[in-house]
């Protein structure tokens, strides 16, 4: 009850840090490396004509979950930069020394999370951050290691331990950009 009531300042009083602005270029490497997660063949029995009857089978389900579950064995101790969304793990006060990176934000504080291959754990233990609002994008970048851990909201199935965490901002040239691409 104490962690959560602490989560809950921790959100109210989000604290800044470094950041960096993105641009459309940077985006699309982030979002490549996410998808590197995923062993290339993970999703290989999703046929190209899906329909909703397939779509909501108990079979395809329980496919989709199982491909969550893969993990890519070729990214062992490969340097990696992840933008993603934080959720606290282990704190003291603001100080955050473990917390989960995934893809979407909020994901982990609902159900069900993400899946096994879109969650990592990150340790910057050796150098505790600042909390971040769980609705302000990071980017994380360190060397990754591939294995499975359980915490109490989610599983994750890949580390990060050194990393370097920095806030992640819009230009508002990019953000213009991507308003009038979506108005199209």
């Amino acid at each position: 009850m104490l962690k959560k009531i602490s989560l809950s300042i921790l959100i109210f009083f989000s604290l800044n840090s470094l950041a960096i602005v993105v641009t459309d270029e940077y985006l699309s490497t982030i979002e490549e490396n996410w998808l590197s997660l995923e062993p290339t063949d993970a999703y290989d029995f999703i046929p190209e004509d899906l329909t909703y009857e397939i779509y909501n089978s108990p079979e395809f389900q329980a496919k989709i979950e199982e491909a969550g579950t893969k993990l890519n064995k070729l990214l062992e101790g490969e340097d990696i930069a992840l933008a993603g969304f934080m959720v606290p793990i282990e704190y003291v006060g603001s100080d955050i020394s473990k917390f989960l990176l995934v893809p979407e934000a909020g994901q982990c504080i609902h159900v069900p999370p993400p899946p096994l291959n879109q969650t990592l754990i990150v340790d910057v233990s050796n150098n505790p951050i600042k909390f971040r609002d769980l609705y302000v994008p990071i980017i994380v970048y360190g060397r990754i290691s591939v294995g499975s851990q359980s915490f109490d909201i989610a599983d994750s199935g890949y580390a990060i331990t050194d990393a370097v965490v920095e806030t992640l901002h819009f230009s508002d040239e990019e953000y213009r950009k991507n308003e009038e691409e979506s108005d199209d």
